[in-house]
């Protein structure tokens, strides 16, 4: 039987599917025991898919994020995100930059 998560998946059109599990691989070549759930109708934890024309990569303490090139987007007290147009929009090694700082900043909270 195919979980909620893989239903998600199987469901993008195919360019944002490639894109949405490029990304999927590489948060989990970060951290392979990250918990996926849909909220709000998107995929979540450390990122979340919009039903748009682009991904949204989705950091809930993106603003301690460290962003010199100010590539996070959003006006939020705590949330920034990265839309995903293209391929060219990933970043790997900024991208693991980003979850291994968010595990950190989330580590100190429960700790």
């Amino acid at each position: 039987m195919e979980s909620v998560v893989e239903s998600f998946f199987a469901a993008l059109p195919g360019h944002k599917r490639a894109r949405a599990l490029r990304l999927r691989d590489i948060i989990l070549e970060v951290h392979p025991n990250v918990v996926e759930r849909i909220k709000w109708g998107n995929l979540t934890f450390v990122y979340s898919f919009e039903t748009i024309s682009y991904i949204n990569l989705a950091f809930f303490k993106g603003t301690l994020l460290p962003d010199p090139k100010h590539l996070l987007e959003g006006t939020g007290k705590g949330m920034r995100h990265l839309k995903i147009h293209s391929e060219k929009d990933i970043n790997k090694k900024q991208i693991i930059s980003w979850i291994k700082e968010a595990i950190k900043l989330n580590a100190k909270d429960k700790g």
